[in-house]
């Protein structure tokens, strides 16, 4: 029987950092009016409830966007940003936070054990002043009202200059474009996490079955797919490219039709290309889960 290191299950990211973006930049770039870090919580035993979760969150936070209650006030923080872009302080060439840290992630779980929803520790809430109020409290809106079993420690603000590396298994990325307020843009940047392990496999070719194969004897390392590109896709390009037997799912349809960000420089000030990544010395097995509050 063949036995080799291989991936047993892969999952979608959990959590995802929520950036609402626009125009506002220097010579027209793209630049953040609030970032938020949505934590997801593995409350359903479906293997695609952590896509539906995302689903949910951009439908939810679009709809939100585009409400005409909030278009006036939006208007007047698109200007207000593009000065604000415009000063020193708040240049490119000024410090960057810390990106966020990692999360240790679930135990591996065979079939045949009983499945028990996995909660993870509601963060603590800031409530220090934001640059751009009516936009951060539309953002933060938008990810409540995306699923019933959202509870408000589940969703927390962070700084504008917070960068994302695409290392982190815990969390990926989700821009939402404002610059034109009659065609709110979402884009996912997120990879599928693998759990890997040696173990002894029937098939011919290096595949885990989790009916007919033995469960691995050590608990899998849980790493991110090999190829992470700076791109933003829409969610059926996600599902297309890493879980193709969801690209029919009528949530997946739904979201699809909304208008997508398809321009990889949107990710320029974000993801930082000709920097090292800084959430890659800590351990993740060190952090607690009050730690994401600490770069506030």
């Amino acid at each position: 029987m063949p036995f080799g290191y291989i991936c047993l299950y892969e999952k979608s990211q959990r959590s995802f950092l929520f950036y609402v973006v626009a125009n506002v930049g220097p010579g027209g770039s793209t630049r953040p009016l609030a970032v938020a870090y949505r934590q997801g919580n593995d409350v359903s035993s479906k293997a695609q409830s952590r896509v539906w979760n995302v689903v949910n969150d951009i439908l939810s936070l679009v709809k939100v966007l585009s409400e005409p209650a909030n278009r006036a006030l939006l208007e007047a923080e698109l200007a207000l940003a593009t000065d604000w872009y415009r000063q020193p302080q708040h240049a490119d060439t000024e410090p960057r936070s810390q990106a966020l840290p990692d999360s240790p992630q679930p135990p591996f779980a065979g079939w045949r054990e009983e499945w028990k929803p996995i909660w993870q520790p509601e963060l603590p809430q800031n409530d220090a002043p934001r640059e751009f109020p009516s936009t951060s409290t539309c953002l933060v809106s938008g990810l409540l009202r995306g699923s019933e079993s959202t509870r408000t420690g589940d969703v927390q603000l962070q700084p504008l200059s917070t960068p994302f590396y695409g290392d982190c298994v815990e969390y990926g990325m989700v821009v939402v474009d404002i610059s034109n307020l009659e065609h709110v843009k979402y884009g996912i940047v997120a990879f599928p996490v693998r759990y890997m392990a040696d173990v002894y496999y029937h098939s011919l070719y290096p595949e885990w079955d989790p009916v007919e194969d033995e469960p691995p004897s050590k608990e899998p390392d849980k790493v991110l797919v090999d190829e992470r590109p700076r791109v933003p896709l829409s969610i059926l390009g996600y599902v297309r490219k890493y879980f193709p037997y969801w690209k029919d799912d009528p949530k997946v349809l739904e979201l699809e039709a909304c208008p997508h960000v398809d321009d990889p420089d949107v990710l320029d000030y974000i993801w930082p290309s000709d920097l090292q990544d800084a959430s890659s010395d800590a351990s993740s097995e060190e952090l607690c889960p009050g730690a994401k509050c600490s770069i506030m």
